[in-house]
């Protein structure tokens, strides 16, 4: 019989090692016996989705101050009640987070008081989602947006859907290479497998708060060959000092939009674009938000997004898509007052910020739907 001095320690107390892992484990599962879903999940026909039938509550994160958000999700995935059967002209305001707007209380969205306004004359209908860009809204405008019979669409594009995947992992150009195309529609997605690690993160207590922990601490490098902050100052410049690659980047993501317009025209319907205003171009928006990674810009750093802008607008004016100037409407409240627009850390519009968006774009119908 082998004498216990030659077993390893380990080995001796490897029993005793499981035992503790797997009290804490047991205690922490208890602590938070309800660990919530995630509101946001993969989706075959859209990348990524709200769950549907779901309710959360956004709270401010250190540093916001904006009040707690309830978020209803029906059962199609969109917040608020499920669409109606079309009674008047009906406009569809779709986009990504700046849309979503889950920070922001639903009746205070621009869209809700758009419809409030508009009250029997025009219907607004609002989808957003998070990291959205041109192609996982043209599939969700395939699969279920055009059903809904708008007469108008409102595509607000972010800065990020124009970004190198090897610098943002959810910008157009990764859907793009992930989507399966039908007749030129994503109508799918090659989503990639969960692996071992994702399992075990999903299930244990214990992994998930190692990685926060470790997330947390970690130093941030100062090494990485393509970032965020400096894809954003590329694209402020002019598009002839854009290297070869973002150009061709920004060029394919703009067929995007123009296959959209192509397929909006086929269902009636006439699509307007927009690029949605960042706070970068103020100093006294997002500060403690430019301070943070990716960013870790100086607090009143500024930057804008004319370079971008400016080669949107003039492609989607040769397409014959009517465009809505956000970015002169924001410098102009800003110039009235000194009132925030934007939350401090995350740098979505705040409920002053849908009321700009808002006023805007009761001028803009009024003007151009007749």
């Amino acid at each position: 019989m082998m004498s216990l001095q030659k077993i390893p320690t380990t080995l001796v107390f490897l029993p005793l090692y499981i035992i503790i892992l797997l009290s804490a484990e047991w205690c922490l599962q208890a602590w938070s016996p309800n660990r919530p879903e995630s509101n946001v999940v993969p989706n075959p026909l859209f990348h990524h989705a709200y769950r549907p039938n779901n309710t959360f509550v956004t709270f401010p994160s250190k540093g916001e101050e904006f009040p707690p958000a309830i978020n209803i999700i029906n059962s199609v995935g969109m917040r608020g009640p499920l669409p109606t059967t079309k009674q008047q002209t009906r406009i569809l305001l779709l986009g990504d987070s700046f849309v979503q707007a889950d920070e922001v209380k639903f009746e205070e969205t621009f869209g809700q008081l758009l419809n409030k306004h508009f009250k029997h004359k025009i219907e607004f209908i609002s989808h957003g989602m998070v990291s959205w860009s041109p192609t996982p809204e043209f599939s969700w405008l395939h699969h279920y947006g055009f059903s809904l019979q708008p007469d108008h669409i409102v595509l607000f594009l972010c800065v990020n859907d124009f970004f190198r995947p090897e610098v943002f992992h959810q910008t157009d150009a990764t859907y793009r290479k992930q989507a399966i195309y039908q007749d030129g529609v994503p109508i799918a997605y090659n989503l990639p497998k969960p692996t071992w690690s994702d399992w075990i993160l999903m299930h244990s207590a214990i992994a998930r708060l190692t990685g926060r922990l470790y997330h947390k601490l970690k130093p941030i490098s100062g090494e990485i060959p393509h970032n965020v902050a400096d894809e954003i100052i590329i694209l402020s410049k002019k598009n002839t000092l854009w290297p070869h690659i973002t150009k061709m980047n920004v060029t394919e993501t703009l067929a995007v939009i123009e296959a959209i317009h192509k397929a909006s025209i086929n269902y009636g319907a006439t699509l307007h674009v927009t690029l949605v205003p960042l706070p970068f171009f103020w100093p006294d928006e997002a500060v403690h938000g430019k301070a943070l990674h990716p960013y870790n810009w100086p607090k009143h750093f500024t930057v804008s997004q004319s370079g971008i802008e400016e080669y949107i607008h003039k492609r989607l004016n040769e397409l014959g898509i009517s465009w809505i100037d956000l970015q002169t409407t924001f410098a102009r409240a800003k110039k009235m007052s000194r009132t925030k627009l934007y939350n401090e850390v995350d740098g979505h519009w705040n409920t002053n910020g849908h009321q700009v968006v808002f006023k805007f774009l009761v001028n803009y119908f009024q003007q151009n739907i007749k």
